[in-house]
C-alpha cells in the first residue's frame, strides 16, 4: 500500500509539472467607443457613414477585444477582435459582416478578426519574432503616421537589437492575394499565359538612436502581381484584367527609401521629419484608362513621387505649440499619352492609418466620426499648419485648436472638364483619398477638439471641424460648399 501511495504521488507531481508547464496567463485589453455626429461634407467626400449617401446625424459605435495568451516572456499569442463599425438602425443584407446588427432586434453575425498572431524570441537570442495578422507601420518621425503603408497585413516581422544605439527591423507581408478568384478548370485559363495573383511586400528599418537625437532609415519593396487586387483597391477600379485578356506584363515592381529625423536633445522644443521618394514601374489592367489617350489597349501605370513632412513642438505647463507642414509631388498632364499613365505621385500600399495631421480633412481624429474628408495620405497636395495641443486650464479636461492651409500640386489641367480631362483626373486619383486638389485647389480647415476625463478609464470627447474649399473655374467637382462636423464621443478603455 505504501508503495502504491509513493507511485500515485509520483504521477500527480509528475501530471502537475505538465500541467504547470502548458499553463499560460490570459490578460484582456480592448475599447468600447461610441460616436454621436452631425456632419455636412463638400463634394467628393464620403460622409460620416462611409458611404456616397449624405446623412446629416448618424450615431456609431466599435468594440476592440484584445487577448494576450502569455506562456512567458519569451512567447504569447495575441487575438483581436472587432465589432464595428456598427450605425445604430442599420443592417447589411443578410444581416452579417462587418457593420451589420444595427437594426431592430441587433441580430447581426458581425465579430471580426482585426489581429491573429504570436510573439516569440529566438532560444539563447536577441531576436523576437512576429508572425500572423498584425499591425505594422512604416516609420513616422512627426507622428502623423506612414503615408505607404500603416494598417493591419498577414506577415512576419523580425526584430533585433544590436545595442542601446542600433536596431534592425525586418518584414515580409502579403496584404493582397486572389488566386481564389480564378477558375483553375477554366479552359480558357488555362491556355492564357498565367496572370500572377499575389502582392509581397519585403521592408527593412534601421533606427539608430543617440543621446537626444534619432535617425531611422527604412526601404521597402513590393512585388506586384497583376491579378491581384492592387489596381482595384488603388483605383477604385471595376473592371481589371481578366485571365482571357492579354497582357505584357505579369508583375509590376515598386520600392520605396525613407528616413526620419528626430531631435530632443532640446527638451522643451522637439522636431521630427520625413523624407521619402517611391516608385512604381508597369502596372497592368487599368481598364478604359489607354483609350483617353487614343491608344486602343489596356493602360500600363507608372508612379513616382516624392513625400516630406516636418514638425515642430514646444511643450508648455499649460499646452503644446505646433507648426507643422509636409509637401508631395502631384502629376503632370503631359506625362498621360501613348496607353501609359505616369502618376507624380507616390505609389501607395495600405493607409488603415494614414497621414494625419488634422481631424477632420485627415486622419487625425480620436473618436469615431467623420474625417478623411481631404485625404488619407496628402498624396498630390502640400500643407502648413499651426496648433495649440492639450491646452489644460482645468484637471482632466483639454482643448486642442488647430488651424491649417492645404493646396494641391497636380496639374491644374487634369481637372478641368471637357477633353476627357474629367475622366481623367478621375481614374487616377487613388481610391484612399476623396479629394483631387490641383494647384488651382486650396482648403482651409479649422479643428477645435476637447477631452474629458470622466474616470481614469472613461474619456469623453467633443470634435469640432471645418473646411473652406476654393476649387477652380471648372474643376469637375464642381461643388466646393464648405464642410464642417461636430460630434461627442465616449470612449471606455480597460
Amino acid at each position: 500500500m505504501k508503495r502504491l501511495s509513493t507511485l500515485l504521488l509520483s504521477a500527480a507531481m509528475f501530471l502537475g509539472t505538465v500541467g504547470a508547464a502548458q499553463a499560460v496567463d490570459i490578460k484582456a485589453k480592448g475599447q468600447f467607443e461610441f460616436a454621436f455626429g452631425w456632419a455636412k461634407n463638400q463634394a467628393g467626400a464620403k460622409g460620416f457613414n462611409s458611404g456616397n449617401a449624405h446623412q446629416d446625424f448618424i450615431a456609431r459605435q466599435r468594440i476592440r477585444t484584445q487577448v494576450n495568451f502569455i506562456a512567458s516572456e519569451s512567447l504569447q499569442g495575441v487575438l483581436m477582435f472587432e465589432i464595428g463599425d456598427t450605425d445604430w438602425g442599420r443592417t447589411k443584407s443578410g444581416n452579417y459582416g462587418g457593420g451589420s446588427g444595427g437594426a431592430l432586434d441587433a441580430d447581426g453575425v458581425n465579430v471580426e478578426t482585426k489581429r491573429a498572431y504570436i510573439d516569440w524570441m529566438v532560444p539563447n537570442t536577441d531576436l523576437s519574432v512576429r508572425m500572423g495578422i498584425q499591425g505594422l507601420a512604416l516609420p513616422s518621425a512627426t507622428k502623423f503616421g506612414n503615408p505607404v503603408f500603416d494598417a493591419d497585413v498577414a506577415g512576419i516581422t523580425a526584430s533585433y537589437k544590436i545595442n542601446s544605439m542600433f536596431g534592425l527591423t525586418a518584414f515580409w507581408a502579403r496584404p493582397f492575394d486572389a488566386f481564389s478568384n480564378h477558375n483553375s478548370s477554366d479552359v480558357t485559363y488555362k491556355e492564357t499565359r498565367r496572370l500572377d495573383d499575389s502582392l509581397d511586400i519585403f521592408g527593412l528599418v534601421a533606427p539608430i538612436t543617440g543621446s537626444g537625437w534619432g535617425i531611422t532609415p527604412w526601404t521597402a519593396m513590393a512585388n506586384i502581381g497583376n491579378q491581384s487586387g492592387y489596381s482595384e483597391y488603388l483605383f477604385e477600379k471595376t473592371n481589371p484584367i481578366t485571365a482571357t485578356r492579354d497582357v505584357e506584363n505579369d508583375r509590376a515592381f515598386a520600392w520605396w527609401m525613407g528616413t526620419g529625423f528626430e531631435l530632443t536633445m532640446f527638451d522643451p522644443l522637439t522636431f521630427g521629419m520625413d523624407v521619402m521618394y517611391g516608385r512604381m514601374n508597369d502596372l497592368e489592367g487599368m481598364g478604359n484608362m489607354g483609350k483617353l489617350s487614343g491608344a486602343d489597349k489596356l493602360a500600363t501605370v507608372r508612379a513616382r513621387g516624392w513625400f516630406l513632412d516636418a514638425r515642430l513642438d514646444y511643450k508648455m505647463d499649460w499646452a503644446t505649440a505646433g507648426l507643422f507642414g509636409w509637401w508631395s509631388t502631384g502629376d503632370d498632364a503631359s506625362d498621360q499619352r501613348n496607353g501609359h499613365v505616369k502618376l507624380g505621385r507616390m505609389p501607395v500600399v495600405g493607409v488603415d492609418g494614414g497621414f494625419n495631421p488634422t481631424s477632420f480633412g485627415f486622419g487625425g481624429k480620436k473618436i469615431r466620426g467623420d474625417a478623411n474628408a481631404i485625404s488619407q495620405t496628402a498624396q498630390g497636395t502640400w500643407g502648413i499648419g499651426t496648433q495649440l495641443a492639450d491646452m489644460s486650464f482645468i484637471q482632466d479636461l483639454k482643448h486642442t485648436l488647430r488651424v491649417a492651409y492645404i493646396k494641391g500640386t497636380n496639374d491644374r489641367d487634369l481637372a478641368r472638364v471637357g477633353a476627357n480631362n474629367k475622366a481623367w483626373a478621375e481614374e487616377t486619383r487613388y481610391g484612399v483619398d476623396n479629394l483631387y486638389l490641383t494647384t488651382g485647389d486650396a482648403a482651409w480647415e479649422v479643428n477645435f477638439d476637447h477631452q474629458y476625463k470622466i474616470y481614469e478609464n472613461l474619456t469623453a470627447y467633443l470634435e469640432l471641424g471645418y473646411i473652406n474649399l476654393d476649387l477652380i473655374k471648372n474643376h469637375f467637382q464642381s461643388d466646393s460648399d464648405d464642410a464642417w462636423k461636430a460630434q461627442v464621443g465616449f470612449k471606455y478603455e480597460f
